[in-house]
Formats: structure tokens, C-alpha cells, sequence
């Protein structure tokens, strides 16, 4: 059999798929349940953690909950079981007190703010506040486009390297300094040389 031949014996057995199904539809994919939601289950878990976004009138509008809804949610045993094992999941992977945090720290930007532009406050104060605005808005730091490093890339093959970034001088975060001075090199023995006089005994 060629080609062709394949071909039409195809369309032929699609033709008969078709005649056979008739205008019989697959059933449309039921929408999963409450309890199986994962979109609806963190929500829930971030709602009663108390974080900002999460009210129940901010859930109920996102997912049209009637009051009859929302008591039938309390209700669901199952559902109050996921709801906990997802709380109890994000406090064991920090993902709680990261997004709690977070939160904080947006509304301590109007607290700092406040220091910054208040012109009845004290000035160190004042200038303490604009250097934790600056650290928020997440500028680098000045001296660190500036500062003299040492890097080192040592190739090993297959696409693997090492590489060392070091300041020449210490800072608060790094604390090593880059001697310039040569040391001795492990496993051998350095010996002093001795100085002869005219008569080749040392000195």
C-alpha cells in the first residue's frame, strides 16, 4: 500500500469515528470542589493568619460567597482540615512569617517617612531615617561600586569554574583582607638563606 493509499484509509476511519460519535459531546470538566481548591484553601489559611488583602469581606467578593457560603465553609470539617495543614505547611517553609513580614515592613516606609520629614524631630534622627528610606528603596551602596576587589576564576572543565570575589580591604559584611605579601606554600619547607663571607664560612 503507498502513501496515498494510507492516507484515504485514514480519512476513511476518521469519517467513521465521526458518523459514530454523532453529536455526542465529552462532558465539560467539572470545577473542583471546596475542599479540593488549592487557590481557595490558601486564601482561607492567609485569612486567618490575619495578613493584609485577606479580610473575609475581600474573600467573599473575590469568590461571590453568599452568607450561606461562607457559614457552609466553617462547617466543612474537611475543609477546616486543609485549611490547618496548609497553615501548620507555610509556618514550617517560613512562607507565614515572610509574608507577615513583608507587610511590616511596607507600613514602616510611612512610619520612617514620617521621622524624615518632620521638621520638629531630631536631626540625627532625622538623617538615621533617610539611611533606613534609602536600605527600603534598595539602592546599592555607595562605596561598594568603588571599593578595589580581588576576583579569581579558576576553570575546571565542563562548564564548572570557581570564582572568588574578594575587597582588597575589610568591610562590615567581609572581613578578610587580601595579602599581597606571598606565604609559604603547603607541603613545602621554606629554609632561610644564609649569608657567606669572603671566607664562604656563614655569618
Amino acid at each position: 500500500m503507498n502513501a496515498q493509499d494510507q492516507i484515504e484509509q485514514l480519512k476513511h476511519q476518521i469519517e467513521q469515528l465521526e458518523k459514530a460519535l454523532g453529536n455526542k459531546h465529552l462532558p465539560a470538566p467539572k470545577p473542583p470542589t471546596r475542599v479540593d481548591n488549592d487557590a481557595l484553601i490558601l486564601e482561607m489559611a492567609r485569612y486567618s493568619e490575619g495578613l493584609k488583602g485577606y479580610s473575609e469581606q475581600e474573600i467573599r467578593r473575590r469568590w461571590n460567597f453568599t452568607d450561606a457560603d461562607w457559614v457552609a465553609l466553617g462547617a466543612d470539617d474537611r475543609l477546616v482540615e486543609r485549611i490547618q495543614e496548609t497553615k501548620a505547611a507555610r509556618v514550617r517553609s517560613g512562607a507565614a512569617k515572610r509574608e507577615k513580614a513583608q507587610q511590616h515592613v511596607v507600613a514602616a516606609v510611612d512610619v520612617v517617612n514620617g521621622i524624615v520629614t518632620d521638621p520638629k524631630a531630631n536631626a540625627r534622627h532625622r538623617i538615621d531615617a533617610a539611611k533606613a528610606l534609602d536600605q527600603f528603596a534598595g539602592f546599592p551602596p555607595e562605596t561598594a561600586a568603588n571599593e578595589d576587589r580581588v576576583v579569581v576564576t579558576i576553570n575546571l572543565g565542563a562548564d564548572q569554574k570557581l570564582v572568588f570575589d574578594k575587597p582588597i580591604r575589610s568591610g562590615p559584611v567581609d572581613d578578610e583582607i587580601i595579602d599581597s605579601t606571598p606565604g609559604p606554600i603547603p607541603g613545602f619547607l621554606i629554609e632561610a638563606t644564609k649569608k657567606e663571607d669572603g671566607g664562604g664560612e656563614p655569618l
